[in-house]
């Protein structure tokens, strides 16, 4: 099965239980930003509801099995109380549910701050719902993973077999509350309590931060914590682009990957020129498809099926989506035997 395990749901509309901080959602970024999803000119009370149609054609219309869509939880305080003020991104784990049933391909990856109040409530309610993973992004949702009040939760993490896709290392698009919650080794005592760590984009700290770069640490932990992994979303875009080399340059990481892709950032194959020819990489910029064009993307750079296909073996699917995706492994198999 060929899995994003990284793709962000949009949510805009309080109705929907999402909300967008006024600087994000006004001005030149909500232009741009609208501009990238095709949704220019789409009243706001709408465009929740277009982004979901548009994202389902897009899956539906691919040669991916599923794509993890992310919820995002809001920030709380130290008494666990929304804080609307330090919240800029907001979109309930309820809106993501709802979406993902308008196709068998969205999967929903749901948020949960360990700081609210009822985290241990949620957390088994977006267990029981289905959820195939929890989204955290420490640097913006005002999480420390490291801290021991937070112990317990990771083991009950551990123990519902929900892994944790979670944002390391810089954050360059939701506004940081405090950078250093990204760093990869603040995720070691996650692991100690035997959760599964997805570490979104290797802790590549991208081409804004040379000089003080998070990957290699991630490299070094793999060696120590089995239950250690990274995704290579945004790797196909200009921010991220040097990471995808490195890993699939490296024989460790190049097994302990998995395939993401972070939408709405763009995917830039003109960057990539010097490896696939300017040629191809001209052809990949007339895909009109964000999902598809990704995957393209990646191919050409020759990220191998192994790392295709294992998001579907680390997220917690259910029963009936495994079969499937054995199913169609199978008949994959088949179809390259008779020929």
């Amino acid at each position: 099965m060929i899995i994003y395990i990284h793709f962000h749901l949009i949510g805009m509309n309080p109705e929907h239980g999402c909300y967008v901080s006024s600087r994000l959602s006004t001005g030149l970024v909500y232009y741009l930003f609208t501009w990238e999803l095709g949704l220019t000119g789409v009243d706001r009370t709408q465009l929740d509801v277009v982004y979901r149609d548009q994202l389902v054609k897009w899956a539906e219309d691919s040669d991916l099995d599923g794509v993890g869509i992310l919820a995002f939880d809001a920030v709380y305080d130290e008494l666990g109380h929304y804080d609307h003020r330090r919240t800029s991104y907001y979109v309930s784990n309820d809106f993501c549910f709802d979406v993902c049933q308008y196709s068998p391909k969205l999967l929903p990856v749901a948020s949960v701050n360990p700081w609210r109040q009822d985290a241990m409530e949620e957390l088994e309610r977006v267990a029981d719902m289905g959820a195939v993973a929890l989204k955290l992004l420490p640097n913006s949702q005002g999480v420390d993973p490291a801290l021991a009040r937070f112990r317990t939760f990771w083991r009950r993490v551990a123990e519902l077999d929900l892994p944790l896709i979670s944002h390391t290392s810089f954050e360059h698009t939701v506004p940081a509350i405090d950078q250093s919650f990204g760093k990869p080794e603040k995720l070691r005592p996650v692991l100690d309590e035997g959760v599964t760590v997805i570490a979104a984009h290797c802790a590549g700290s991208g081409v804004a931060h040379p000089f003080e770069e998070d990957f290699d640490t991630w490299r070094s932990m793999l060696d120590d914590h089995p239950n250690l992994w990274g995704d290579i979303s945004a790797m196909a875009s200009v921010s991220r682009f040097p990471y995808i080399h490195r890993v699939l340059a490296d024989d460790v990481a190049r097994q302990r990957v998995v395939l993401g892709s972070d939408f709405p950032v763009p995917v830039a194959p003109m960057v990539f020129s010097p490896q696939i020819g300017w040629s191809r990489a001209r052809e990949l910029t007339q895909i009109d498809n964000p999902l598809q064009q990704n995957l393209e993307v990646f191919r050409a750079l020759g990220v191998d099926d192994a790392i295709l296909h294992r998001g579907g073996e680390l997220l917690r699917l259910p029963d009936a989506v495994k079969s499937e995706g054995r199913d169609s492994a199978t008949e994959d198999r088949n179809e390259k035997s008779k020929k």
